[in-house]
């Protein structure tokens, strides 16, 4: 069986495990989402790239600056894979209220079929897929504490087999004149109790930035961080990155993520790269896999507007 084969019977048989767990089990296939977040080279409750309401509440334009952003991103991994999607996120400032963030992602894994006693392919494609919508609010408290809330449906579907959660995500983050920031928030959290220990996840994360310097004709900035999650079954993942920004143009982001899969310590290279040009923002993540196989992109564009 080719190597693209094997992984996508591997990954059905483990999701069609899944389904006959307990009924308390989360949203089906929403494992998929780790597969977004791994491209992330700064710790998701720091992100502040067009999706980043979706991985942490206290997402909040800030004040002087922008009413309405928007952010568009594919997420694309290769045929070993077969996993690709989109996210699209809306964010608008509410005068002195705070910002309202609406949410809308989809993942899915291409290339599942049924089989018989030939490789051949018989009925058409397995349809797997995860989908989240949200809509959060976030207010910048104080100049250097923002604090946000948001709620999640989250949904997906393996072959017949369909089930969704409402998710409660809060987030907070601080930055004090020391150009220290720390940040905490939670992601697909079930507020019944229930069902949040499959899909949800718990994170930490701390950054460093220095002082602006002059560097090749521009100002730059240099950004340390560090980040924790912790996911319900599954052994902490750490990620170390640094970023260098230069001026308001463009940032080059490299990092490293551990994480323990059946008792194994995994290493996982990332690497983020951002262009700025007036109210436009491209840019692009990647999660290198483990050992190079796998890897994982993140293409995004946001619009800021006034």
């Amino acid at each position: 069986m080719p190597p693209r084969g094997a992984v996508l019977v591997f990954a059905a048989a483990g999701v069609l495990a899944s389904v006959r767990e307990a009924s308390g089990q989360a949203a089906v296939a929403s494992d998929l989402w780790r597969v977004a977040a791994g491209t992330l080279v700064v710790p998701s409750p720091l992100d502040d790239d067009g999706s980043a309401a979706l991985w942490t509440p206290a997402t909040a334009l800030p004040r002087p600056g922008p009413s309405l952003r928007v952010g568009v991103e594919a997420i694309h991994a290769p045929s070993e894979v077969g996993i690709s999607g989109g996210i699209a996120t809306l964010g608008l400032r509410l005068g002195g209220l705070g910002t309202l963030n609406a949410v809308y992602g989809r993942l899915g894994v291409d290339g599942l079929v049924r089989t018989e006693t030939s490789p051949e392919g018989i009925g058409g494609d397995i349809p797997v897929y995860a989908e989240v919508a949200s809509l959060g609010f976030a207010r910048q408290i104080t100049p250097s504490l923002v604090a946000g809330l948001a709620v999640r449906s989250v949904s997906g579907q393996l072959d017949v087999t369909s089930r969704s959660q409402l998710g409660l995500d809060v987030g907070i983050r601080y930055s004090d004149p020391a150009r220290v920031t720390v940040a905490f928030a939670t992601r697909f959290f079930d507020p019944t109790l229930r069902q949040a220990e499959q899909a949800a996840s718990y994170s930490g994360a701390a950054s460093y930035q220095t002082a602006p310097s002059a560097m090749w004709g521009t100002t730059g900035v240099v950004i340390l961080r560090y980040g924790a999650t912790w996911t319900h079954g599954e052994g902490v993942q750490h990620l170390l990155s640094g970023g260098l920004s230069l001026g308001e143009v463009a940032e080059l982001d490299i990092g490293a993520a551990r994480e323990v899969e059946a008792g194994m310590a995994l290493w996982r290279s990332r690497l983020g790269l951002a262009l700025s040009a007036g109210r436009y923002r491209i840019y692009l993540g990647r999660d290198g896999g483990v050992n190079d196989f796998g890897a994982t992109y993140r293409f995004g564009l946001t619009a800021a507007m006034r």
